[in-house]
């Protein structure tokens, strides 16, 4: 191993998806499964899925009760992993202000721009106060068409060393981030379909919420952090000391 290999600062993992749009009514919810070990925690759900027998994607927006038995054994894995921990940002479209954005970068509208902003808080604001690399992930098919997010990202966030994107059918850890941000938005709009209620009741028993609305948003220990967006707060951070 060359010196300056072993001088380098530990590696951290970040896996993206989201879940939802800004529409009144709805919620956006970016989210990042964050880990040290990927290729260990890969390891552990290829095992998952041979145990179940579930060899397709996962997806929390699938109804298909035969996903059932294996996603909710995901979401056990998930809580018993000390190394895997979950962020997200949720914005309610009722609160949110798309006028914002509105022309201020000519080729791209104004909610793309929110989208690739709000992923940059994301991920910007769950980085660990000790020297890393952040390697980021994130699902090809949530981006939205023709927007610069990877660039974006790269360009705003110093630590990260690469930053790419895949379909989440070829990463299962993709897969676990759609399931988790999946469960949050499924709170957020009382999803009542029976296999994703069922989904985001196991996760909300994991966090020990029954709501991810509860306040602290801080849920089992530091494990899961959902951030909830409110307008109120926002526009006294831009107006500044009084």
């Amino acid at each position: 191993m060359s010196r300056a290999r072993h001088n380098l600062a530990p590696a951290r993992y970040a896996f993206g998806d989201e879940s939802g749009s800004f529409k009144n009514g709805d919620w956006m919810v970016v989210g990042a499964l964050y880990l040290s070990q990927p290729d260990r925690a890969r390891d552990a759900l290829k095992l998952l899925r041979k145990r179940t027998g579930r060899l397709t994607e996962l997806r929390y927006s699938t109804s298909d009760k035969y996903q059932l038995s294996f996603a909710l054994a995901v979401l056990a894995w998930f809580f018993d992993t000390a190394d895997a921990e979950y962020r997200c940002i949720a914005k309610s479209g009722d609160e949110f202000d798309l006028g914002y954005y509105k022309g201020r970068i000519r080729g791209l509208n104004p909610d793309t721009l929110a989208y690739n902003f709000t992923y940059r808080e994301l991920l910007a604001h769950n980085l660990p106060p000790e020297p890393h690399r952040l390697i980021a992930k994130v699902d090809e098919r949530s981006r939205h068409r023709f927007d610069n997010l990877l660039d974006y990202l790269k360009a705003e966030i110093p630590t990260i060393v690469w930053i790419g994107e895949a379909d989440s059918k070829s990463d299962d850890l993709l897969q676990v981030a759609d399931l988790l941000t999946g469960c949050v938005r499924g709170d957020l709009v009382n999803q009542t379909e029976p296999v994703r209620r069922a989904l985001t009741s196991r996760f909300l028993e994991g966090c020990g919420t029954g709501s991810v609305l509860n306040r602290p948003t801080k849920c089992s220990g530091e494990k899961v952090d959902v951030w909830r967006y409110r307008a109120d707060l926002a526009k006294k951070r831009a107006a500044g000391p009084s």
